[in-house]
């Protein structure tokens, strides 16, 4: 895998919105205060605030911003705003071979995780699956996010945890699985199967999250990662957060986790849940593409090498 650079003070942070726009201005003012405060430089996509339907702006005009930002020598980094819908209607156009050459963090979640998952897979760079900036809220997430993309360091290891007790972990199959991370929304996986962008799954640690699904849809998605075999070549699962999913409107009143535990305990498949991952600020940044060993029994992952290059 091909490692970006940490960034430095005064690096230049595109702040692009390639799928929704910021629901009002002061969000985007927000955002540029945040880079700002984490002593970088931030530059503002030139259609950040475009409307064109659900998008913030047309197709081209959403390209336009993102080619832009990762054809940019002096752009260090590109921090997705907010997500919503449209980032895959993107993927065709990218300067894969381009961004491989000349790699910078790009770091999002949601739709964006499309971005994320076709990125690391034609241009095999590592990329960060991380909250959206429109979702930074505490001075612990602001603190958290600066150290873990200014260091080249091992990331800190992630940790299954319970409100109360501290030890306790969901894990229906126990199992030690090894190999490259790949991390992001469930919708945004099973939407790129059968194309060119879809990740390779084979060996692979494969953490998963959404929000505001149903859980019938939501075993829609996972039953076709299932049926597909796909979900036969991985090494371990993690789900992470499935914040604002539930049962409601549908006539399956099974949660997701029994959804799940049923499949991959047929398949003897090691995983466990309750992963600290997801779209929120308190959860962990994942950087695709890289080793790492996945203890599902102590619901531990831990980070096997660094995920960015000295500055």
């Amino acid at each position: 895998m091909i490692k970006p650079t940490a960034l430095r003070n005064n690096d230049r942070v595109a702040l692009i919105a390639p799928a929704s726009r910021p629901a009002r201005p002061s969000a985007l003012k927000r955002a540029e205060r945040i880079i700002h405060d984490m002593g970088f430089v931030p530059v503002v996509g030139a259609h950040a605030l475009d409307t064109h339907g659900a998008m913030a702006g047309s197709d081209s005009a959403r390209l336009h911003d993102l080619v832009a930002a990762l054809e940019d020598d002096s752009i260090a980094a590109i921090w997705c705003l907010n997500g919503g819908y449209g980032s895959l209607r993107l993927l065709k156009d990218l300067p894969y071979q381009t961004f491989a050459k000349k790699p910078k963090i790009v770091i999002g979640c949601d739709d964006n995780s499309h971005l994320l998952f076709a990125l690391n897979q034609n241009s095999k760079v590592v990329t960060f699956h991380g909250s959206n900036l429109d979702r930074i809220d505490s001075k612990e997430a602001f603190d958290r996010f600066k150290k873990l993309l200014t260091s080249h360091d091992h990331f800190p290891a992630m940790q299954a945890k319970d409100r109360f007790l501290s030890d306790f972990c969901y894990a229906p199959v126990h199992a030690v699985g090894k190999g490259r991370v790949i991390a992001g929304n469930l919708t945004a996986l099973v939407s790129l199967f059968g194309t060119e962008y879809e990740p390779d799954l084979s060996g692979a640690v494969l953490l998963l999250e959404d929000r505001s699904e149903r859980n019938d849809i939501l075993d829609r998605w996972f039953t076709t990662l299932y049926i597909s075999n796909k979900l036969s070549t991985v090494a371990a699962l993690g789900l992470g957060q499935f914040e604002d999913c539930s049962s409601r409107g549908s006539f399956n009143m099974l949660s997701f986790e029994e959804l799940v535990t049923d499949r991959v305990s047929e398949m003897k498949l090691a995983t466990c849940f309750n992963l600290p991952f997801g779209q929120a600020c308190d959860n962990a940044v994942v950087p695709l593409g890289l080793q790492v060993s996945f203890d599902t029994a102590k619901g531990h992952l831990s980070y096997l090498e660094s995920a960015l290059e000295k500055g």
